[in-house]
């Protein structure tokens, strides 16, 4: 039954404010109603909901916007309302990146669920339907402001938290949250995409803290070493940082999450830090002369006790920032002490217990000899401890009393010695090797010989296996141990005994982590991540393909959600950064489109009222033709100038297309816009609901767009009139993606269009579903579509076709960049079969957003579609930048620091050199015209009193190259930097160029 909502603790402030207002005559100022919003909210980060408009006022979106930092989702039943706000928005630069506005009310609210802060409904009363919808789209702990009512969202029953590094206390990264259960579906994306070694992640109240360390060992690592960050755990705003002293290694059990405070351990002091604001509420310390050890080395909390180990002062962890740009991680030169043989951190020998509440301290115990806090867990009333080679021991946490200490040399002799870990079979040398149940204590990890069990309740030795380079995973039902050089197994918890073995590995370093129903480990032959499904204690691996865990923390299970990354090297997949999956629960995916209830038609579409006839000479879809050759038979000028450019404020714009002397781009802001050419001049603009990724097609007298809210949409050409628009999404759920609001089946492979038919595909990862559809162009009715490609085979979490980049026609075959899984994925045009395999679909060939046909086959390069905007060099991405352009028999193509004129060899037929240019450091976008070779990209910046040993830096060129020589023609410096394909020229010879910054730049003959 819904909840209804009522006004908490008698008349709330909101209500209060507006019946102050109306007795005084007087009418609240927008931003006065902000104001409440916010005090009221309790916060002016993460997304808020506003549900139509007080007083009609389309500028309120914006102003909550400007004075916040809140995401602002909008759904107006007004078509008046819509135009004018979203008008407003694109004129203040902040539509489709801090505003989104759409059609709609609450009935139906067009955002995934546990993900709002804020929903304002400012008048009305909302039916059945609209509360209960208020209340799915409001996270734990979000607030409603309904008419004046104010309603605060519980925890749901059953969630569970990551409060410690390991989980918990024990060490076993087991989570007992019952929410977050397979199937799942994507909850957000966001930042940072990659951050320093090594990290550690705990999660309570809603919130990920996140401690990174003192390895950056690229340059876009560097802002966050030795910073603690802090993640909205429901839909990913980073809510605050703060940066930490550095010389200290974090990658130890030292940091804990409670609901309202984060307790971090720092060198020689303990900070409570405010879990809401990043401030230091506080410090936790041992009373004076206590011990003489100052550092602390462990520290754990459980039922208002904080437990700590202290030692003495350590080495200092030495910053690294290196200017790596190959992929993978450099497992040496990592510095003094972590990659040394003998470990040097974390050794200690006071253990002491300290009541929380009173500060008091409740006993201290001092060891002669160091203890181990890689091998320290507490567990069921007691706290166990390791001094390497000399004992085992065991003491009530309640009292600190002894309750055993095992020297055998049978035991230490299991045990073994420390063996030097970092290395990508086996991990990290800091990584915790005890763990414990109510029975036993286990010693396994990166740097055991051997894995060992001990009676917890006397310290005898149970059981040993000749292998220690498991991850465990501590069940009532057995040991899972996830193996790197030996098969995973199960083992009886106090025999040992070998109860199944798992028939999988386990991928290079990353630890192994758990739900109830699942555990993950990084995949091992076909990379991503490996789901272990326990159904039926049939132990199934399958995989989740498009990412892996992060290094040190796996998946981290909390708030009935699950997360991954962000990664410090380039072994990523299609998508980086901070990866939030929730539960899917009955949310259907994968089911074929109605076309009643998929199709809008707007307008009258069987013949646009005015013609934009497309010629030879236009550029009127990608890279020009849906071979995406990126070929003209225009000639350019030998002598040019610029002759317009428009700004593009908050936008940054896809590539201009152009048809009869027009022009069409969108961009981030989701317009679309239609401009003249000779002098760029707008024309008209038009409205999707979010970001475009790739750039419109121009058809007979029509222009087709490929929405990041799930929709295709077709405008008549020359007026923008929308004639019909048509949802690839299942269904209207947005998300979170990098700090914009998109649907979680964003049309992000743009649109091709061929003989009266529209392809497009939504989408962004293969385990939410893949959805590809051929409309036909006229009436967007279905000809086709495909909804099952996300799986190929048997597989269940998604060993697919994702969408991560634009389409490829050719010889009746529709191409599309897949990302790491699949790509490129290929279907058949007449009926949307996909043609690929599951045998083929793990190959290691360059994968990225562009598509090329190299030779008759198609193959994918370039940077993520989702991900920073800085080039990736990754082990599964192309090594260096690759980019073609072909024109009949020419073909050019550039890669690393070089452009060259090719052509095939006639009895070899491989590709031969004809000339080279070498002035470009990298390429952003090629085009052959008829008479010159165009070419954008980045050059050398000689700056006039530079020394020589200064940092090379780069700045941005348009370039014409002679066709026969290479040779350049004119060359002419760029305001900006380029959109990488953001490159077209018109029927006239114009050269237009789309920059990052938004600003479209035309240059034609003088």
């Amino acid at each position: 039954m819904a909840m209804q909502f009522k006004p908490a603790r008698g008349l709330l402030v909101l209500g209060l404010v507006f019946l102050l207002a109306s007795i005084s005559n007087r009418v609240l100022s927008g931003d006065e109603v902000i104001d409440v919003l916010l005090k009221q909210a309790g916060t002016k980060k993460g997304l808020a909901v506003v549900l139509g408009l007080p007083d009609g006022d389309v500028s309120f979106p914006v102003r909550l916007a400007t004075q916040s930092e809140l995401l602002v989702h909008v759904q107006l039943a007004s078509d008046e309302q819509l135009a004018a706000g979203r008008r407003h928005a694109r004129e203040e630069g902040l539509l489709g990146t801090r505003v989104t506005i759409e059609a709609g009310n609450a009935e139906s609210i067009h955002l995934a669920s546990n993900i709002a802060d804020l929903v304002f409904v400012p008048s009305g009363k909302l039916s059945e339907k609209g509360t209960s919808e208020v209340q799915r789209v409001l996270c734990p702990g979000g607030v409603s402001l309904v008419a004046g009512s104010r309603w605060q969202k519980p925890v749901p029953e059953g969630t569970d938290i990551w409060s410690h590094p390991y989980h918990g206390p024990d060490n076993n990264p087991r989570s007992t949250d019952q929410l977050a259960r397979a199937p799942y579906i994507t909850q957000f994306l966001a930042t940072p995409f990659y951050g320093p070694m090594p990290e550690v992640t705990v999660a309570a109240g809603g919130r990920l803290f996140k401690v990174f360390g003192h390895i950056a060992i690229k340059e876009r690592e560097w802002p966050l070493v030795n910073t603690l960050v802090c993640i909205h755990g429901y839909n990913g705003t980073e809510l605050w940082r703060r940066q930490l002293e550095p010389g200290f290694m974090v990658h130890r059990n030292l940091m804990v999450a409670r609901e309202s405070e984060l307790y971090l351990a720092f060198k020689d002091s303990c900070l409570v830090i405010d879990a809401a604001t990043g401030e230091t509420k506080g410090k936790v310390a041992l009373p004076e002369g206590t011990t003489p050890d100052q550092t602390w080395k462990w520290m754990a909390i459980q039922d208002g006790v904080l437990y700590a180990m202290l030692g003495e002062e350590e080495q200092e962890a030495v910053v690294i920032k290196g200017g790596r740009t190959g992929a993978g991680w450099p497992w040496s030169g990592l510095g003094e002490g972590y990659a040394q043989k003998q470990y040097p951190w974390g050794f200690g020998r006071t253990l002491a217990a300290i009541d929380l509440e009173s500060g008091d301290l409740k006993w201290s115990l001092r060891k002669e000899e160091p203890l181990d806090s890689r091998a320290t867990v507490l567990r069921n009333g007691r706290l166990f401890y390791y001094s390497e080679q000399n004992f085992v021991g065991s003491l009530d946490s309640a009292t600190g009393k002894e309750l055993w200490q095992r020297i055998d040399s049978e035991i230490l002799e299991a045990i073994g010695e420390n063996d030097k870990a970092q290395t990508p079979r086996k991990g990290f040398s800091s990584s915790s090797f005890m763990k414990a149940d109510d029975d036993v204590v286990y010693f396994a990890g990166p740097q055991r010989t051997n894995l060992v069990a001990v009676s917890a309740s006397t310290g005898d030795l149970l059981w040993k296996h000749p292998h220690g380079n498991y991850q465990l995973i501590l069940r009532d039902d057995g040991v899972y141990a996830m193996g790197r050089t030996e098969t995973s197994k199960k083992f009886d918890r106090t025999t040992g005994e070998i109860l199944a073995d798992l028939q999988c590995f386990r991928g290079n370093c990353t630890r192994a982590t758990a739900t109830v129903d699942s555990i993950f480990t990084r995949g091992y032959r076909h990379t991503g991540t490996q789901r272990v499904r326990l159904e039926d204690q049939q132990v199934i691996p399958s995989r989740i393909g498009l990412m892996r865990p992060a290094c040190q923390d796996g998946v981290v299970v909390a708030h009935g959600q699950l997360y991954w990354g962000p990664w410090m090297c380039d072994c990523n997949l299609s998508l980086v950064g901070i990866i939030s999956l929730a539960a899917r629960g009955d949310l259907v995916v994968e089911a074929p489109a109605v076309q009643a209830e998929r199709l809008e038609v707007t307008g009258s579409p069987a013949k646009p009222r005015r013609a934009v006839v497309v010629d030879e000479k236009d550029w009127p879809t990608y890279r020009q033709g849906n071979q995406r050759h990126s070929g003209t038979a225009v000639e350019v000028g030998d002598e040019v100038k610029s002759l317009w450019t428009i700004e593009g404020k908050g936008n940054r714009p896809t590539q201009l297309v152009t048809a009869g002397g027009l022009g069409f781009y969108s961009g981030t802001n989701g317009c679309v816009e239609a401009i003249e050419m000779s002098s760029g001049r707008s024309v008209w603009t038009a409205f999707t609901g979010a970001a475009v990724n790739y750039p419109p097609a121009v058809a007979e007298g029509r222009l087709l767009v490929g929405s990041s809210d799930g929709w295709v949409y077709c405008f008549e050409a020359a007026t923008g009139r929308q004639l019909w628009r048509f949802r690839a999404a299942p269904l209207e759920r947005m998300i979170p993606v990098y700090g914009r609001l998109t649907s979680t089946w964003p049309v992000g492979s743009g649109v091709l269009v061929e003989d009266g038919v529209v392809y497009a595909a939504a989408g962004i990862a293969s385990y939410d579903g893949t959805h590809v559809f051929a409309l036909n162009t006229e009436n967007g009715q279905i000809a086709w579509q495909n909804n099952t490609s996300g799986r190929i085979g048997e597989s269940e979490d998604g060993a697919g076709v994702s969408v991560q980049g634009h389409m490829l026609l050719n010889e009746d075959r529709l191409y599309l960049a897949g990302g790491n899984v699949v790509s490129p994925a290929i279907y058949d045009l007449e009926n949307g079969a996909c043609l690929n395999t599951l045998e083929e679909i793990w190959t290691k060939t360059p994968r990225g957003r562009e598509l090329f046909l190299v030779n008759d086959e198609v193959y994918a390069f370039d940077r993520l579609l989702y991900g920073p905007d800085q080039y990736q060099v990754g082990r599964y991405h192309a090594k260096d930048r690759f980019a073609q352009a072909v024109h009949g028999d020419l073909v050019v193509r550039a890669r690393a620091e070089q452009v060259l004129r090719i052509t095939t060899d006639s009895e070899t037929g491989e590709a031969v050199g004809l000339w080279e240019n070498k002035d470009f450091l990298s390429t952003m976008a090629l085009a052959i015209a008829a008479n010159r070779v165009l070419v954008v990209g980045a050059v050398a910046d000689e700056q006039e009193g530079a020394d020589e040993d200064a940092e090379v830096q780069s700045a941005f060129r348009l370039a014409a190259l002679d066709i026969e020589d290479g040779t350049t023609v004119w060359s002419m410096p760029l305001p900006g930097e380029p959109r990488p394909w953001g490159l077209s020229v018109d029927r006239a010879g114009r050269v237009t160029i789309a920059l990052m910054d938004g600003r479209l730049v035309c240059v034609g003959s003088k």
